[in-house]
């Protein structure tokens, strides 16, 4: 599952004329720019609304407090706390990561191995 963190920005009359330029729906053009789609013409929108349509690369990350350097007992921790209570955290040395609730209780656990799973963890929790 990939969770699309990353878009173009650009205006309503510049998706329009994506649009009639590449001879698709609107609809098209917003999911070349949400990197949605991955097909040649997606990319080739995504280039053009970039180089001719003054479009910018855009990036969404989570805004949460992160602590790095937390030691519970012999855990090394990275602690973040987003804005609606969720917590998350991850156990620098395994890769075990959990998510609490507001009031604690435990979500979801998972090992991660690599950068972009801890990423969307991180919208997820966002997005609770």
């Amino acid at each position: 599952m990939r969770t699309t963190s990353s878009y173009i920005k650009v205006s309503d009359e510049a998706k329009t004329k994506l649009a009639r330029l590449f001879q698709v729906e609107e609809k098209t053009v917003y999911l070349a720019l949400t990197y949605r789609r991955n097909s040649d013409k997606a990319r080739k929108i995504r280039y053009i609304a970039v180089r001719d349509c003054g479009g910018v690369p855009m990036c969404h990350c989570p805004e949460c407090e992160t602590l790095h350097e937390i030691k519970e007992g012999d855990r090394q921790l990275m602690v973040q706390n987003f804005n609606n209570g969720v917590k998350l955290e991850i156990n620098k040395s395994t890769g075990d990561v959990v998510i609490y609730d507001r009031r604690g209780d435990v979500l979801q656990t998972k090992r991660i191995k690599e950068i972009p799973e801890l990423s969307e963890l991180q919208l997820y929790a966002e997005s609770l």
